[in-house]
């Protein structure tokens, strides 16, 4: 065979020639170009889908809206309205497959009645159809495309879009804080994590072993995929011993239940307590009998007012032993204040008792001489 016929033959049957000296070898061609998925502007001008995903159960119903662009036309004398687009269909298929599924898609709308006299005008509004189609729970997740085919009359066109479709809800992990240390002094704060996949909520339930205390959370969605958190706090209150985290990832109405996703301990800490202080002094420290002094002060508990507390006002004479006289109460703000008639000399001071979360503490004394 000739060269020029060779080069000929490779034209005709779609080979691929490739020449070294005299000889020469043939491949045929089997890859092909995939048709890109676009919108065509001229008949589409948006189509929208609404949270694609792979059930758990039942089908899921997809829903989509599309914008067609110049659905109408002018014609005739007087000018009426009439279709320019005269068929939608709507098709989907994932990416990869070679079949194409029909979508369900709404009818285009009655063409507008004509005016009574002269020319009618174009509709003001772009015409948009909603539709829809089912994903299973053994479809596959990813890439998919959803199609529309815009009839103008013998002339079809084609647009297409890309969709991500969601993995079905799957529990991958969770994590609680493990041992929740309660305190007498204060709240503990309890983390919970969870990797869930293909979720769109996630709400967990926090209970002891032998019943009794739980505890419901609402977990929000993390900066990466899948990740879901709460954070949440236990008292001193709360049962010690086993726990147990229960989850519910829920899409589309139907939901993934975790009955063990993790379990806990939690324990008592050592005891805590707060310090406390308290102020006092006199109005005066030199008083003729029968006249009145006032004693005041402050009480604390850490760094702020304890406020409600009791507190004790001792007297002692010199050379004796402090003896109890009044108990006032402080008010809001940790202030107290007593109004006495001295009878005799004496040293005065406060007392506040201690309780299980508060240690007790005496104030310095004030001397006053009743003349």
């Amino acid at each position: 065979m000739r060269k020029g016929m060779r080069l000929l033959l490779a034209a005709a049957t779609g080979a691929a020639v490739f020449a070294s000296g005299t000889a020469t070898a043939f491949a045929t061609q089997t890859r092909v170009a995939a048709a890109a998925c676009d919108l065509v502007a001229a008949d589409v001008t948006a189509l929208t889908v609404d949270d694609p995903y792979v059930p758990l159960k039942e089908d899921a119903t997809i829903t989509f809206e599309a914008t067609l662009k110049d659905a109408w036309k002018l014609d005739g004398t007087p000018k009426k309205v009439e279709r320019n687009i005269t068929a939608v269909k709507a098709e989907f298929q994932r990416v990869g497959e070679t079949t194409w599924n029909s979508a369900t898609i709404g009818d285009l709308p009655a063409v507008p009645a004509a005016p009574a006299t002269g020319d009618a005008s174009l509709p003001a509004d772009a015409v948009k159809l909603k539709g829809s189609f089912k994903i299973t729970k053994d479809n596959k997740d990813g890439k998919w495309l959803v199609r529309l085919l815009v009839s103008r009359g013998s002339d079809t066109k084609e647009s297409c879009k890309e969709v991500t479709v969601d993995p079905q809800v799957k529990f991958v992990s969770a994590s609680v804080t493990d041992p929740v240390v309660i305190s007498s002094s204060g709240d503990t704060e309890v983390k919970v994590r969870a990797n869930i996949v293909g979720a769109s909520a996630v709400t967990g339930k926090l209970y002891h072993n032998d019943g009794g205390d739980s505890i419901d959370v609402t977990l929000e969605k993390g900066s990466s995929a899948g990740t879901w958190y709460a954070d949440t706090y236990f008292d001193y209150s709360f049962s010690t011993g086993y726990w147990t985290l229960e989850l519910a990832a829920a899409r589309g109405g139907q939901t993934l239940e975790v009955k063990k996703a993790d379990t806990f301990y939690v324990q008592k800490g050592a005891v805590k307590k707060a310090k406390s202080k308290v102020s006092f002094d006199v109005t005066a420290n030199k008083v003729k009998k029968g006249k009145s002094i006032r004693l005041y002060g402050k009480v604390y508990r850490g760094s702020k007012g304890y406020a409600g507390k009791m507190v004790g006002l001792y007297y002692k004479k010199k050379n004796g032993s402090w003896q109890f006289a009044y108990y006032v109460k402080a008010n809001s703000s940790g202030k107290y204040s007593k109004t006495v008639k001295p009878r005799f000399d004496a040293y005065w001071r406060a007392v506040v008792g201690g309780t299980s979360k508060t240690y007790g503490s005496k104030s310095g004394y004030e001397y006053v001489d009743v003349r």
